[in-house]
This record gives C-alpha cells, sequence and structure tokens, in this order.
C-alpha cells in the first residue's frame, strides 16, 4: 500500500474511534439481520446447530410477546435466554393494547407496563424490546403519533429501569419523512434506541431514502431496522439482500418468512446465512466503497475497525453460479484470501495472484452468493516506516435527555420494588412575621406511611410549641395553608412539552459525582407557565440516581406568594439503616428522600410571613412486614391524621364507622383569649391586658382575611384580600383605636422631665397593596391616615405650648426579600401633617416649621439558624435613619416597634439615626420551657439630645411554657447593660386557644 494511502486508512480508522461514543447505543454488525417469527420454539436448538457462534451474537431473533398474563414473563424470559445462549439476540415486540386515550386508561396501561418491566427483568442482557401499540378495539385505525409517542416513552423507561443493558425500538412505522419526523416531534429521541420501519411499497432503497433523511436529522446516531423484507426462498439470498440494505443506510433488517413457514420451527439451514453475517460481520465493522471489487458481478465491501481486514458479499451473475467468478481488488497489498460457507460444509477457497493493477481472484462454483475475507499486511510486515500509533481522546457529551431517561428509569425501577414503607416524620415549621423580631416554631412527630399507589399518611402524635410539648388531650387543628398543586410535575413524563431542560453541567454533592440539570416552564408566555415548576435537580453520574432537587413554584395565587422547596435524597436498606449508593435500580439499597428545606412566603392580614420548613425522615422500614399492623393501630387511635391529596394534605377524620375519610375542607378561623401585664419602671402600676383575638382566614366563604382584636380600650381591626379582583395584588385596610392615652416624655441624663409629658390619644386607619416580584421578592405600598390628639398631664408645665393635633398622611414604599433563612427588608415613607404650629418650652430647639413633613426610611437584614432540639440562632442587623424628624416622629428604643433595645423604656431614648444589631440563642428545656437569651445592641446619635454614636445595649430572656387550662404562656424580660437607661421592661401574656 502507498504512505498516502495508508495515512488515509490510518484517519478513517481513528475518524471511526471518535465516532463509536455518539454510535454507542448501535448494533455491534453490519450488515446486521434477523428472522421475524411467530414463536421462539426451536430456535435455540437451531442455533446450536451452528458453528462458531457465540453468546449474544448479533443473528436476532424476533417474536411478539402480548402484554397479558399468558404466556408468563418468566416463560419469556427462560426463551430469550437460551436464545442468547446458544448464540442469538432476542427481539421481543410487547404488544401493549389499552385504548386511547391513554391518560384516560392510565390504569390498564400501568398493568401492561407492570408485565413489561417483568419481561425484561426476565430477559437476558442485550434483548431487545420493540413497543408495539396495538390498541383494543382500533386496530384498523390510524394511531395517534402523540398518544404513541407519551406510551414509546413511558415503555422506554419502565423496560431499560427493568434491562439497563437492553435496547428499545419502536414500531415498524411507515418509511416516510412525515411518520419518523412526526414521532420525533413527540420528543422520544432519548428513549429510543432502534428506530423500525415498515418496508415500503416499491421494497426499493430508493423508497426509504426520505425516511432515513429524516430519521438522521430528528435522532442522529439511533439505528434504523427495516422489517418485513420477505426471506428468500435461497438461503443465500439473505446474504445480498442484509448487504444491499445496509449500503442503503439500514442497520438492521428483519427478514419475515412467508406464512405457514414463519408459523414453523426454523432449520438450521434457514438460520445459516444469518450465522454466517453475525460470525463474520461482527464487530466495529464499516461499509468501504473504495474497496469493492470488479469483475462483474454485485459486490459489497466491508472493512472491519481492529485490523483493516475485508468482507466481501459477492454475487455471481446469472448462469455463473457453478463456473468461475472472477473479481479484481485495486489493493495489491491484499492477502490470504478465503471463502466462508454457507454451513457447515467446506467450499474449495479462491485462488489469487498479484499483478501490476492490484489482486485478482477466481472463485470455482461461488454459487449464488459467495462470502470472502481478505487480510492486510501489518505495519511491521510492510516497513513502510508509517506510524500506526493513534492515540485518540474523547468524551461525549451525554445529552439532557440521555440523563432524564435514565433517572426516570432508575426511578421506575426502584418504584416497581417499592411497594411500602414507613417511618417517624419530624416536621418544623417556622414562622417569621414581617416586622417581629421573635421567631414561632411549631414542631410536628409521628409515624409517616407510604403506600404505593395510595400515597403518603402521616399522624401528629406530638405537637411542639417553641420546643414546648403541648399538653392538651388533643391537637389544635391547624389552618393547612398550602399553594394549589402543580399541574405537571417536572423530570416526568408528560403527553404535551410541559418543561424544557438544560444540562449546566456537573458537581460533587456529598462526595458524589452529579449532573447538574435546571429545569423551567417550556411555554415563554405567563398564562401557560402558571403552576409550574423552576429549579434543578442534581443526577448521580454513576447510578442516575436524585442527589438533590430544588424547585420554586411558579403561577401563585392567594394568600401563597412563594413556595421553594430542597429534597436531599439518600440511600437506606430495608431496615432505614444508610447503606452504600447502590450500583442499579436493582441492588438492595432504596434511594429515598429523607430531608426537606422548604420556604413558603404568605400573605396574612396585610402582613408577609414567612414560613421555613424542615422534615426529617428517620427510623425507616421499607417494605416491612408490620406495616399494614401498624398502619391499622394508628388508623384507630385518636392522633391527628393527614393525608397528602391531589389537593394538598388533608385531615384524615374518623366517620360514624370509625374509618377514617379525607376532610376535604378545614377550620379557617379561630378564636383567642389574651390576657396579660407589660411593665416598665416609668410605670406606677403593671398595665392589664386582657381581650379576645378573633382571626379567619376565610371570611364566610369570600377568600377575605379578617383579624379582630379588642380588649376594652385597644382595638384593632384588619379586612385583607389575598388575590385582589383575581391578580397577583394583594391589598389590606386595618384601623386601630385606643381609648385611654399613651403618655409621651421626655428624658434627660437618666431623668424624666415631666413638665414636658404630652398624652396622646392615637387612632389610624391605613391601606395596603402588595405584589411579589419574582417568587422571593415583594413590593408594599401603603397609606397610613393617623390622628394624634394631644392633651396636658397633671405635670405639664403651664407654659409648655401642646403640639397641634393634626392627621399625619404617610406613603410609604418597601421591599422584601426571603431565601434561604435570609430575610431583607427596605422601607422609606414620606410623612405630612395637616398641621404643624410651633410647640414646647418657649424657643423650643426641636421645633421647625419645616417638620411639617418628614421623611423615614429604614433596612435590615436577618438570619437564622436551626440546630437539632429546638435550638435556634437569630443575628439581624438595622438601619434606621430619617430627614426632618422631631420629639415625635425620631426613633425610639422601647418595647413596641423593630428598634427596641431590651430593658429600654419607651420615649427614654431617641435618635435621627441608629445602627443596631440583634442576637437570639434559644433552647428547650425538658420539653416543659423554652427559652431565647436575648442581647441588643444600638448606636444610635441625635443632635439636638447631643447622642452622638453612643452604645446603647440590654439584653433579655424571653421564655415559653405551657400553662394551666392548655394555655400558652410567653415572657418577656429585659434590662439595659450600656447607656443612659436603667431599669427593666417586663410583659406576660396568657394565650388561650379555643377551637
Amino acid at each position: 500500500m502507498r504512505p498516502p494511502a495508508l495515512a488515509a486508512l490510518v484517519i478513517a480508522s481513528a475518524l471511526g474511534v471518535l465516532a463509536m461514543p455518539a454510535a454507542a447505543a448501535g448494533f455491534d454488525c453490519k450488515p446486521c439481520a434477523g428472522v421475524v417469527l411467530d414463536g421462539p420454539a426451536g430456535v435455540a436448538e437451531a442455533l446450536s446447530l451452528q458453528s462458531g457462534l457465540k453468546a449474544g451474537s448479533p443473528l436476532f431473533t424476533a417474536w411478539e410477546v402480548p402484554l397479558a398474563p399468558e404466556p408468563p414473563p418468566a416463560e419469556t424470559g427462560d426463551a430469550a435466554a437460551r436464545i442468547a445462549q446458544a448464540g442469538g439476540t432476542p427481539w421481543l415486540a410487547l404488544v401493549f393494547r389499552t385504548p386511547p386515550p391513554l391518560a384516560a386508561n392510565a390504569a390498564r396501561l400501568q398493568g401492561e407496563l407492570e408485565i413489561a418491566a417483568a419481561v425484561g427483568r426476565a430477559a437476558p442482557a442485550g434483548t431487545v424490546f420493540q413497543v408495539v401499540w396495538r390498541p383494543e378495539g382500533n386496530e384498523a385505525s390510524e394511531q395517534s403519533l402523540a398518544e404513541y409517542g407519551f406510551l414509546m416513552k413511558r415503555a422506554a423507561v419502565a423496560l431499560t429501569g427493568a434491562r439497563g443493558n437492553g435496547k428499545v425500538a419502536t414500531e415498524a412505522l411507515p418509511a416516510t419523512a412525515a411518520a419518523v419526523a412526526g414521532l420525533f416531534a413527540q420528543e422520544v429521541g432519548a428513549y429510543v434506541d432502534v428506530l423500525a420501519l415498515a418496508l415500503p411499497d416499491p421494497p426499493t432503497p430508493e423508497g426509504i431514502a426520505a425516511a432515513l433523511a429524516a430519521a438522521a436529522k430528528a435522532g442522529p446516531g439511533e439505528p434504523v431496522a427495516l422489517e418485513g423484507v420477505p426471506l428468500p426462498a435461497e438461503p443465500a439470498q439473505v446474504l445480498a439482500e442484509a448487504a444491499r440494505w445496509a449500503v442503503a443506510g439500514v442497520d438492521l433488517t428483519l427478514f419475515r418468512p412467508p406464512e405457514p413457514s414463519a408459523a414453523a420451527p426454523p432449520t438450521a439451514a434457514a438460520l445459516a446465512p444469518f450465522a454466517l453475517l453475525a460470525r463474520e460481520f461482527a464487530g466495529d465493522v464499516s461499509y468501504d466503497a473504495d474497496s469493492t471489487p470488479t469483475g462483474g458481478a454485485a459486490a459489497w465491501t466491508f472493512v472491519r475497525g481492529k485490523d483493516q481486514a475485508l468482507r466481501v458479499i459477492a454475487v455471481a451473475p446469472p448462469g455463473a453460479e457453478n463456473g468461475v467468478l472472477a473479481l479484481h481488488f485495486a489493493d495489491g497489498s491484499l492477502r490470504r484470501p478465503v471463502r466462508f460457507p454457507l454451513g457447515r460444509g467446506r467450499v474449495e477457497p479462491p485462488s489469487g495472484q498479484a499483478t501490476a493493477s492490484g489482486l485478482d481472484l477466481s472463485i470455482a462454483a461461488p454459487g449464488r452468493v459467495a462470502v470472502l475475507g481478505l487480510e492486510r499486511p501489518t505495519a511491521a510486515e510492510r516497513g513502510q516506516g508509517v506510524a500506526e500509533k493513534l492515540t485518540v481522546s474523547s468524551t461525549r457529551e451525554i445529552p439532557v435527555e440521555e440523563i432524564l431517561r435514565r433517572l426516570q428509569a432508575f426511578e421506575d425501577a426502584q418504584d416497581r420494588r417499592l411497594d411500602h414503607y414507613r417511618a417517624v416524620n419530624t416536621t418544623h415549621l417556622r414562622f417569621q412575621v414581617s416586622g417581629v423580631s421573635q421567631a414561632f416554631d411549631v414542631g410536628l412527630e409521628g409515624p409517616f406511611f407510604y403506600l404505593r399507589g395510595e400515597g403518603t399518611d402521616w399522624a401528629w402524635r406530638t405537637f411542639y410549641i417553641n420546643g414546648v410539648r403541648w399538653k392538651g388531650k388533643s391537637i389544635p387543628e391547624i389552618p393547612l395553608v398550602q399553594p394549589e398543586k402543580a399541574a405537571a410535575l417536572p423530570l416526568q413524563i408528560h403527553f404535551s412539552k410541559e418543561y424544557r431542560y438544560r444540562l449546566r453541567g456537573s458537581e460533587t454533592i456529598d462526595g458524589r459525582d452529579a449532573w447538574v440539570v435546571d429545569f423551567a416552564p417550556a411555554a415563554a408566555d405567563l398564562a401557560s407557565r402558571e403552576r409550574l415548576y423552576q429549579g434543578t435537580v442534581w443526577i448521580d453520574r454513576k447510578v442516575y440516581a436524585r442527589l438533590r432537587s430544588r424547585a420554586v413554584q411558579l403561577g401563585l395565587s392567594g394568600e401563597i406568594l412563594s413556595n421553594e422547596e430542597t429534597w436531599t435524597y439518600s440511600p437506606v436498606d430495608e431496615a432505614g439503616k444508610p447503606a452504600p449508593w447502590p450500583a442499579s435500580a436493582e441492588s438492595a439499597a432504596y434511594v429515598l428522600p429523607l430531608h426537606l428545606v422548604g420556604q413558603q412566603i404568605l400573605s396574612v392580614v396585610g402582613s408577609t410571613t414567612v414560613v421555613e420548613r424542615e422534615t426529617v425522615l428517620t427510623q425507616v422500614e421499607v417494605n416491612g412486614a408490620g406495616f399494614a399492623e401498624a398502619r391499622r393501630a394508628v388508623d384507630a387511635s385518636d392522633v391527628t391524621m393527614v393525608r397528602d391529596t391531589a389537593k394538598g394534605l388533608r385531615y384524615l377524620v374518623k366517620d360514624k364507622a370509625g374509618e377514617r375519610v379525607v376532610k376535604e375542607d378545614f377550620a379557617t378561623s379561630k378564636l383567642f383569649a389574651v390576657a396579660g401585664l407589660f411593665y416598665e419602671r416609668s410605670l406606677d402600676y403593671p398595665l392589664p391586658l386582657a381581650g379576645a383575638n378573633y382571626l379567619t382566614l376565610d371570611f364566610k366563604g369570600s377568600g377575605q382575611q379578617l383579624n379582630v382584636f379588642f380588649a376594652g380600650a385597644l382595638a384593632t381591626a384588619t379586612v385583607a384580600q389575598p388575590r385582589l379582583l383575581g391578580s397577583k395584588l394583594d391589598a389590606s385596610g386595618n384601623l386601630f383605636a385606643l381609648a385611654i392615652p399613651l403618655t409621651d416624655a421626655v428624658f434627660r441624663r437618666d431623668k424624666e422631665i415631666k413638665q414636658q409629658d404630652v398624652k396622646v390619644l392615637p387612632a389610624s386607619v391605613g391601606f395596603h397593596i402588595g405584589r411579589p416580584l419574582g417568587s422571593f421578592w415583594k413590593v408594599d405600598l401603603s397609606y397610613g391616615l393617623l390622628y394624634n390628639r394631644f392633651n396636658r398631664t397633671q405635670d405639664t408645665a403651664g407654659d409648655f405650648v401642646l403640639p397641634s393635633d393634626n392627621f399625619l398622611h404617610s406613603f410609604e414604599l418597601g421591599t422584601q426579600f426571603a431565601r434561604a433563612g435570609y430575610r431583607l427588608n427596605v422601607n422609606g415613607s414620606y410623612n405630612l401633617r395637616s398641621r404643624w404650629e410651633a410647640w414646647g418650652e418657649p424657643n423650643n430647639p426641636d421645633f421647625n416649621p419645616d417638620d411639617k413633613s418628614f421623611y423615614r426610611w429604614d433596612a435590615s437584614l436577618a438570619k437564622s439558624w436551626y440546630l437539632p432540639r429546638f435550638q435556634r440562632i437569630g443575628a439581624e442587623l438595622d438601619y434606621v435613619s430619617g430627614s426632618r424628624l422631631d420629639r415625635f416622629s425620631k426613633y425610639q428604643f422601647g418595647f413596641f416597634g423593630n428598634t427596641r433595645v431590651h430593658g429600654y423604656e419607651n420615649g427614654k431614648v431617641r435618635a435621627t439615626t441608629a445602627y443596631s444589631g440583634h442576637l437570639t440563642y434559644g433552647f428547650e428545656v425538658g420539653e416543659l420551657l423554652r427559652i431565647d437569651a436575648v442581647a441588643d445592641a444600638a448606636i444610635g446619635t441625635d443632635r439636638l439630645t447631643r447622642l452622638d454614636s453612643q452604645l446603647l445595649a440590654g439584653t433579655g430572656i424571653v421564655g415559653t411554657f405551657i400553662g394551666p387550662w392548655s394555655t400558652l404562656v410567653n415572657l418577656d424580660l429585659g434590662v439595659p447593660v450600656a447607656g443612659p437607661d436603667h431599669g427593666f421592661v417586663m410583659y406576660l401574656a396568657f394565650l388561650k386557644l379555643f377551637k
């Protein structure tokens, strides 16, 4: 061989190596051939009579398998295993009979998928599973490609999960571009390993050219099988037909014997040409037109990648079957020609002679078809100095669709062997109301049950409030505020394209290499994105199980502004103990979602409430024998139970017969009794507090929220509409009235200046409108009208001029962000008094007529960390400031307001600017008492009172415990530790819930 030709050969070989990963799902032969029979009877026996046929050779034997109880999957698997051991590759055409629409017949389809998966588990490695849809009562009508595409994906997932090293083929589609493009338009490309086409009419290579072109465009890399080619009467013609279709672009030719021959067991002679192809044309073989011989015979040449040896199929001209077939090869380096017999007999070898133009071969008595083999000399034998060593490094980037198919297959296989499991569910709901620094932690714990086909049930056996165990006979019925279920879940198979997926890259999660796949709604318009998810899933690169998933629900409405959940998956054995990561879905370990961290942002009676949720499953038992008994025992008890239904969590209550049934609605209204005391050193005696609070999240079925608190001299009311006129806007109105005036005092050098005391009787109304921006931001616009009436106290100096009674108009714009435990609030307001005249002592430096209007702004950043046993560490940073602030508009550091410093009295210190920080550490003591240790510090500045970046600090404790008559008792005690204030502030409250 001349060096240029040798170099071209080496380059072609290298390109073949580079192409191998992309074509890894193809057949290990060329040409490939198989036979379609009515059943597997006699196939293994006929194969065993072939010589030199290895187990699992690419000799395809196909037959239909009805997905019905007969024949059983084990019988089909046994027949397929015997064929594979004898030297064939089983091709099982699984016939689905579920009628359309498939969505309306999901139960029957699921039953057929169960049988298909069982067949897949019983079949040997390398089996081809063909998905054939023959709808019951609909055989003659045209099938919907959308329906078949859905079936194809569902079946491929079930079969791949059951037999990961098998291949999934389509049914024999019409050999037209429209049919092929129409099927791949259903996004089945990642689920199809083999595209099957029916023999066209007329049965010529040109007849399927358009279909092959459409297949190459829509599903590059997928091999094409041509089904229904008539089996020639002369066995040797199989070789020529297979070669002809292979050159035309068909990867596998499936021959069909004429009836009734197809029903009879095949003979060894009938399978002989298929065995010859499986022996000599197996491996990395490709068509080589440049090496095709001349000489008047139709011939096809194929080159073997490992050694560049040739395999030639030549058809003798008519009448030359018993004569001499002369062939001329242009490559004179070819040597050692051999002729392969058809069957076990011997044939006369060809004779060859090297000439100046190449190699001439003579084949005596070639028969109708002759099969030849030729070798090329090694590099050492050639001695031409052309290096054969070639290092090729190429890693194919796996398509995201293939990752999803493998994930779905893993989960499908695991779901089929996961009948049920039980565990202990521990859930924490941590509430953080905007503008309130203290968090509220509700803990729920009890048995958790999962049953395949029925979902999950959960019993609330233990109830905690801030870590304190509830002592009441029954657990209060908590309003189950939840988002509406999503219309379609990501990473699942749907009829229509609901989501788009993007492979972002790879990461390491808990020591496991993972693919990182982002998902989002496929539709661009907002209306079509309603009730879907956006997020990320981390998929193990070895076994394709989920490691972690994070999803944000879109299209929310009503009181739920945002919903985000992050699940972490872990492998456990049947006893629930940590297990090594499985090698496949069939291993002994189960990969289950055992840890959830979520966040919801709610609009509750005009306030934004952040709810952080954490759920942990422990003491897991998979497929345990005591599941049914444990479930019945919990059902019979009086514990509170909930079920995860299609509409979300619902209570399971006992009916008159004592059976648990789903309660479709739940109590949306609660009535509380409130009593308590408030004391600070400036007061002569503790101020009593007693009243009632009524809260409803659905006032008279209108969807409006209402909260009313009445305590004699104090009344507050808020009405809110979380979905104003069906939009994403939430709106609210509030009312505040106080019948007893408050005393506004002034302190200088830790001494109250009683001559400047002023009684203030406030009353206000306010209006608010807000809208979420995305899933974690919210913007609020508020208007408040506050009426202040000023009066003297018995200590007010006679020359002290009272401020003008006025209406204060406040316009506030604020934004809030909450995610992963972080909360950011930024607010700014413009305030205008209706009247503002000179007040105070003569020449009062704190009065300025420009103070009729003033500005205030603030920002805060907070984060909470939750530790075991209800421990919590909280940190918050705040900044407040303003412009044209006076005594009645400056910031104070007393008990009320978000600038509080524990221990500081109301009105003791005022500032125009302050930076503050707050630290909290909370823990429970014996499930009886909750203690939060609090430390506050602020740097305050006020030019008028000569407060120049002065440190104001205080510390305190906040305690919670269950009092008599199932009352919730809250104690808040604070003392100052730095700054001008001395003393303490105490607040004690009793809360009683009435159902």
